[in-house]
């Protein structure tokens, strides 16, 4: 996900393209993936996926992943992080699974996961919008999960690459933190539904105090970048890049660890969604 406090953009930041903020990022992630590991491993990861079958991922999910049929399919999920979720795909029936992250240090705790729980995956370091032409049309399904578009500055071309990953018919599902919700501060317990950011934005939102959303350790962080998208250019990424618009869904639960404290509010308003898209 993201970090808590942003900063406005100034001088060399406002010229940097697109290479220069997904290296930026990709520096970040590396910079704290030792503290993500150091929490969960102190909370049991790997003794969870010792256990046959094991999957991280919610029953909302599953069941559709379930609907959609997961079982005897070859899937991929892009922005894989530690790899946890590429296993549970693995686990709920899928032929093989494929994880592509920016992180290095995030790829390198997936294949150590891979190997300790004994539940064979392929997981690639890689640029998102530069994953190798040979994983063109390889997969029937790909999964996006939580605060994983946020990261990434042209979510059209973001969609291309998933498109072309995606086997003729294949299946793309979004389960993710709604747009709106990023308009919120998670820190603002006292006022949680006052409105702190902008819905419509054309310059990224710069975080310089880390990425520790898991252990909430204090360190000092290279910056990140986030490029939070609306729900309107989520679904015309999608459209323009020929993946037809199956299922769309919002939710008022949070699956981020950022508003919990939102959970079961008399006050519902959208905190995740779902999107189930088909390559035509």
């Amino acid at each position: 996900m993201r970090s808590k406090v942003p900063c406005s953009l100034k001088g060399d930041e406002l010229k940097m393209n697109r290479k220069d903020y997904t290296e930026a990022n990709r520096k970040a992630w590396n910079e704290v993936n030792s503290k993500h590991q150091k929490a969960k491993q102190e909370r049991g990861k790997f003794e969870k996926f010792n256990q046959e079958g094991y999957s991280t991922l919610d029953e909302r999910i599953t069941e559709v992943l379930h609907a959609v049929g997961i079982k005897g399919k070859a899937v991929a999920q892009v922005c894989c992080n530690d790899g946890e979720e590429t296993i549970s795909l693995k686990n709920l029936g899928a032929k093989s699974a494929t994880g592509f992250d920016l992180s290095d240090e995030a790829i390198k705790s997936a294949k150590e996961l891979s190997q300790r729980s004994g539940v064979s995956c392929e997981f690639v370091q890689t640029d998102i919008y530069e994953i190798p032409e040979h994983y063109h049309s390889s997969f029937e399904l790909v999964y996006i999960s939580v605060g994983s578009l946020m990261w990434f500055p042209d979510i059209s071309t973001f969609f291309k690459v998933v498109s072309n990953l995606l086997k003729i018919d294949g299946t793309v599902i979004i389960y993710d933190m709604h747009p709106f919700s990023l308009m919120l501060d998670e820190n603002n317990k006292q006022h949680p539904y006052e409105i702190k950011y902008s819905y419509f934005t054309d310059e990224p939102k710069v975080f310089t105090d880390g990425l520790d959303y898991i252990g909430s350790s204090e360190y000092e962080a290279s910056p990140i970048y986030n490029f939070d998208p609306t729900f309107s250019q989520i679904l015309n990424g999608l459209i323009q890049n020929r993946l037809t618009i199956d299922h769309v869904d919002e939710f008022p639960h949070d699956m981020s660890a950022m508003f919990e404290h939102l959970d079961n509010k008399e006050l519902k308003i959208p905190l995740s969604m779902l999107i189930v898209a088909k390559k035509n």
